[in-house]
Order: structure tokens, then sequence, then C-alpha cells
């Protein structure tokens, strides 16, 4: 059976979530829900009590904010747990750990989802990109570490591994940390492409999380850097870790402004605060953004995505309005007649 352990921001999970779920897995499954509504515990917490709750041979943790795009996901899941050099899956990972950084924030990495993303506008709105084409890799791809949106793996290994509550105390680099200890098993982590989800919510990186890659590397400074499903020196490790922290430094700073203002827009719309150059700006960009993704979705009516664009033209933080409007006729009018 397979245990599938969401952390939820809510006392009762959706049922939407549970019914997309019903519809797609296609094996004998439970959910377990750990109501964490009033912020008892930290991811780490909560999976660990989900792992002692769960009755299935295979776990899944998955976030609360997905939806499954293809059917009998979960007979994938059993088969390719059941060959004992499997250790863990996931839908999105890098095969670099560095010393230092984060393994997202170098290349040398594989996905297969649909990520969406929240604009900041207000009210903010959802939008999501065109499904993904199936990669000609084999089914599995090894990698050293996979994003926490979904890992799945087997419950036998919690009599060796644990999500290390003890180290960490809130809701980063808990995917990371039990990637390592799979890696440190012997076993193998994949990247698998026989599952489709999309994901409605993309992570923002705070000071917290700062912290927190600071630790995990303090953890794990002898067995760093970590390199799977490639070949790389440590030296190329290094030259590739230096070549990222502009973008992760750009990252930490565009992100403090966007959580500042995902507060002020969601949690005090009353606020008279005057909104910074540099938050109008990040408004800009993420409208601009989230708009242009909309576009390229052939899924979007030309009519949906008409609508989309006049509401960024109207806004007073736009400065892309021509730009827009020559996407909107190359892939709503142009491409769309042939």
């Amino acid at each position: 059976m397979l245990s599938l352990i969401i952390c939820s921001q809510k006392p009762v999970l959706s049922t939407e979530l549970s019914r997309n779920i019903e519809e797609t897995v296609g094996v004998d499954y439970e959910i377990i829900h750990i109501d964490n509504s009033q912020h008892q515990y930290s991811i780490f917490q909560a999976y660990n009590k989900g792992v002692e709750l769960a009755h299935g041979e295979y776990l899944c943790f998955m976030h609360e904010d997905v939806v499954y795009h293809n059917k009998d996901w979960g007979r994938a899941i059993e088969q390719h747990l059941s060959q004992p050099f499997v250790g863990a899956l996931g839908v999105a990972g890098g095969c670099v750990i560095p010393r230092e950084l984060d393994w997202r924030f170098l290349d040398y990495q594989y996905a297969y989802l649909i990520q969406g993303a929240y604009s900041e506008e207000e009210p903010p709105r959802y939008y999501v990109s065109s499904k993904p084409k199936r990669p000609k890799l084999p089914s599995l791809t090894a990698v050293a570490a996979i994003d926490g949106v979904w890992i799945c793996t087997r419950k036998e290994l919690f009599s060796k591994i644990h999500f290390d509550d003890t180290t960490f105390h809130d809701f980063h680099l808990y995917d990371s940390d039990i990637c390592m200890q799979i890696n440190m098993l012997g076993l193998g982590i994949f990247v698998t492409y026989d599952v489709l989800l999309e994901h409605k919510s993309m992570g923002t990186f705070s000071d917290e999380y700062r912290a927190n890659l600071d630790i995990f590397h303090q953890k794990w400074k002898k067995q760093l850097p970590m390199v799977r499903g490639m070949m790389m020196t440590t030296e190329d490790v290094e030259e590739a870790t230096a070549h990222a922290k502009s973008y992760f430094e750009g990252r930490m700073t565009d992100d403090k402004v966007k959580i500042e203002l995902r507060h002020i827009l969601s949690h005090h719309r009353g606020n008279s605060r005057k909104l910074t150059k540099q938050e109008k700006k990040r408004i800009d960009k993420s409208a601009y953004r989230c708009r242009r993704a909309n576009l390229k979705n052939s899924d979007v009516s030309t009519s949906e995505a008409w609508s989309s664009v006049k509401d960024y033209v109207r806004s007073p933080y736009a400065t892309k309005r021509g730009r827009l409007l020559s996407k909107f006729l190359w892939y709503k009018v142009i491409r769309h007649k042939h």
C-alpha cells in the first residue's frame, strides 16, 4: 500500500486534492493528513509523525498544492521502489550538492513537473505554464538530491534514517538532508518521468532558509560535495558554485522583496504604506512573467489570454505593455492560425 503523507496548513484536506488523488493514483492508498494549521510542528516533526502513522510499505511525502496529471502514478512508484537499489524518487532534482549554496542554484538539474506561479498583484492570480514534454531519457535519472514538493521512498528505510528534527527546526532543507542520509546508505536517488504533477506555488528563500543552509553544510561538511549521475571533480564543483553565487544573492534579495509584498498585499490590504520603487518593479516583473507563461500555454484560450493581457496593460506598474502585446499576437493569433 502507498501512504501519502501531507503536512497541511488547513485542519481539513481540500476536497479537490482528495478527489484528484482518488481518480489518478491507481493503487491501494491511504492519506496521512498532518494538521499543522496551528503551526505546532516543523516539517521535520510533521513528517516523522506521518511515518509513525503510516501503514503502507511505500511512503510519498507531498505538498498539498499539487495536482496529478496522469493516471496510475501509484503503480509507477511501487514498481520503481520495489527495486532494492532505489532509495528515493522525485520529480525534480540536482546532480550536485555543493559545499556552499544549494543544489537548486547550480546547473545539472532535471525536472518533470508543471510549475505554476502566483503573481504579486492585488489580488494575486495563479498562472501555469505549458505541460513539459517527456524527456527522451530513461524513466529513472540519477541525482544527488530531490525537491521536497514530492518525495517517495520505502518505509523500511526509516529504521536507519529520519527527518532530523533535532538539528533543524522549521521548513527548510528537509529534502536535501533526507537525501544525504539515503546517499549515505549507498542507495540511489532518482528523478522519475512516469509521474506528471502540477505544483501551484513557487518557493521563496528567506533569511531562515539561509541560516538553515549554513546548518546543513556544517552537518554534512565531511561528505560534501556530493555528486551523483555525472562525472565532476571537486574543482569543477567549486567553479560551478562560484558562478552560481551572484544568482543566489540576487534571488535572495528578490525574494526578500517578494515576501514583504506578499505580507502587505495578502494580509494587510488596508495598509496605507506606499510601495517602494523596488517593490513596484517586483510587481511588474511578476505580472509580466506570469502572463507571458499564460500566453505560451496552449490550454489557455485566446479570450482568457487577452483578458490577462488587458489586466496588465491597465496596471499602473506596467512597463512592458508593448512587449506583452506583441507576444499575444505571436502566440495567440499568428501561431494559432498555423
